[in-house]
């Protein structure tokens, strides 16, 4: 979906608490704007004011007990949903955070990484029902387009990250830097073909962080533990090429060789990269692939 702006206000002064908008819109006078009509259809006993439109936008307002949820939209029949979203991220505002009677809206900007999470699962209703499963399914925090950094020091995106650093001993450590913790996930709303397959094989030892070793750059990958790929189907060339790397019933990536020009104590013994394929079913639970 493309949500175009996010406005949190406190509900009684119309103060800004929380903006994300599109161009140049001044979130204070659209507070204000959306606020005013509010107070105009109590005092006319319209009833409260859950969403209005122009020529071209819908704007979904969802009020709670201190805040009031602004969604713009464009004006399109698949909107219909956006006022149970905005209620969720109003809910979501709300938890763990005291709105006070005189809010500053930069007291609120810890709020950027959750709302842009949301935002992005909205936006990726596909990938946010597959984010559900797969938490469900290795736990973990759950990052959806997680941006990392490649070998060649530009960026890429993983579909879903999740890591699962905190699950086993309850700490965030460095370990996690060499994928011990980390699954990558590829997601596919049709069929997984056999270059796209390649392309996140190949993508696995592509991630990592520089840092200075002994007066040099070097390159640690975040070569995961395991990579799992949901798709509606896989084509039959997909399958044929992973059977290359299906050893005694397993499915996985041997990384060894990512590491044997690191000369540091703590490289890790096992290296395997374990490979997961599930496939997606809007009418019963997903369906593992067996090699």
């Amino acid at each position: 979906m493309d949500i175009e702006g996010v406005v949190i206000f406190e509900a009684d002064s119309g103060v800004p608490l929380y903006s994300k908008m599109k161009g140049k819109t001044d979130p204070t006078l659209f507070s204000s704007f959306v606020s005013a009509i509010g107070h105009f259809a109590k005092q006319m006993k319209l009833g409260g004011l859950s969403s209005f439109t122009t020529e071209e936008k819908v704007i979904y307002l969802a009020p709670r007990d201190k805040t009031i949820t602004a969604l713009i939209a464009p004006k399109k029949k698949e909107y219909q949903e956006a006022y149970s979203l905005a209620n969720e991220l109003g809910r979501k505002f709300e938890e763990g955070r005291y709105v006070e009677d005189t809010p500053q809206s930069d007291a609120y900007d810890d709020f950027e990484e959750i709302a842009d999470e949301f935002l992005k699962k909205i936006q990726n209703p596909f990938v946010s029902q597959v984010s559900s499963f797969v938490h469900e399914k290795y736990g973990g925090e759950i990052s959806i387009e997680a941006r990392l950094f490649k070998r060649d020091g530009g960026q890429g995106v993983v579909d879903i990250l999740i890591d699962t650093s905190s699950k086993e001993d309850g700490s965030v450590d460095g370990g996690s830097l060499f994928g011990t913790h980390y699954i990558f996930v590829n997601v596919t709303e049709g069929a997984l073909g056999r270059i796209q397959l390649i392309d996140f094989m190949d993508s696995l030892e592509r991630f990592g962080v520089r840092f200075m070793f002994k007066d040099e750059f070097i390159f640690r990958p975040y070569f995961p533990s395991r990579a799992v790929l949901v798709a509606r189907n896989f084509d039959q060339g997909a399958l044929q090429f992973l059977e290359r790397y299906t050893k005694k019933g397993k499915t996985f990536v041997d990384g060894a060789h990512i590491y044997a020009g690191l000369k540091m104590k703590d490289i890790p013994k096992d290296t395997r990269c374990f490979v997961d394929l599930w496939q997606w079913r809007d009418d019963a639970p997903p369906e593992r692939v067996q090699m």
